[in-house]
């Protein structure tokens, strides 16, 4: 398939190790992948805020990025970001070009499973990894079945790391709780983030994986800061980086 990457700023910026990841990833499966210019941020940040108008420009540059671009998919590797990115083109664009954008986005793990679904890797990753279920991935865009509605479910995440040879693949408790950062509620309500976020990646050392490993690069730099910050033996990695060293 021929693929476009949106590769959102958080990503760009702070984690390009996730984006380089992903394009090898991808390209190692054999899919022709463009880099399309122009891209910048979703806008989740000012929409987040109640920011709508001051939003709008740079949403708009976003999907210009990726109207008239020939491609079968966009993929995204960053849950939050791709589904600000769907909604935000549908609120400020209802024409046919934008909607034409707008189905063809997917996140990187949906993609691998739904879209290309990818039959088995190679290289086996023989290490215990605790699960980082995002909220934005799970309840909307459904990587998994949320435990408060039924436990245990399907889980998109998991499906794929069970391809790996030799991995182990465990969940804290509870299993989908926020890590706490949330975008700007993490400079909104920095104590309570903070005290989430510490829950959370002493949850993940709690299973004695060696990583913990997710879909959302917001969520992992989040808790790699408090991981950090307790000094707990765990280090964060994106599902592309543990995929793309199994292949």
């Amino acid at each position: 398939m021929k693929i476009a990457l949106f590769i959102p700023c958080l990503v760009n910026q702070l984690m390009p190790q996730v984006a380089i990841a992903t394009l090898e990833l991808l390209e190692k499966l054999g899919h022709q992948v463009i880099l399309p210019k122009g891209q910048t941020c979703c806008g989740q940040p000012m929409t987040n805020s109640g920011c709508f108008n001051e939003a709008r420009s740079t949403v708009l540059k976003l999907l210009n990025a990726f109207k008239g671009v020939e491609c079968d998919a966009i993929v995204c590797p960053a849950a939050s970001c791709l589904v600000a990115a769907k909604e935000n083109f549908h609120e400020f664009d209802d024409s046919p070009e934008a909607q034409a954008v707008i189905n063809k986005l997917y996140e990187l793990t949906e993609f691998l499973h739904d879209i290309a679904p990818v039959e088995a890797f190679t290289r086996p990753f023989p290490h215990k990894v605790s699960m980082q279920m995002s909220c934005h991935g799970l309840r909307m865009l459904t990587l998994a079945k949320a435990s408060e509605l039924m436990s245990p479910g399907y889980n998109k995440l998991e499906a794929l790391l069970n391809k790996v040879p030799a991995i182990e693949v465990v969940y804290p408790e509870p299993h989908d709780e926020c890590c706490g950062f949330g975008g700007t509620f993490a400079m909104d309500e920095g104590a309570v983030s903070a005290k989430m976020g510490k829950d959370k990646a002493s949850a993940h050392a709690n299973t004695g994986a060696s990583y913990v490993v997710g879909y959302d690069p917001s969520c992992l730099m989040h808790l790699d800061g408090m991981i950090r910050r307790l000094q707990l033996p765990l280090e964060t990695r994106h599902l592309a980086q543990i995929l793309n060293e199994a292949i």
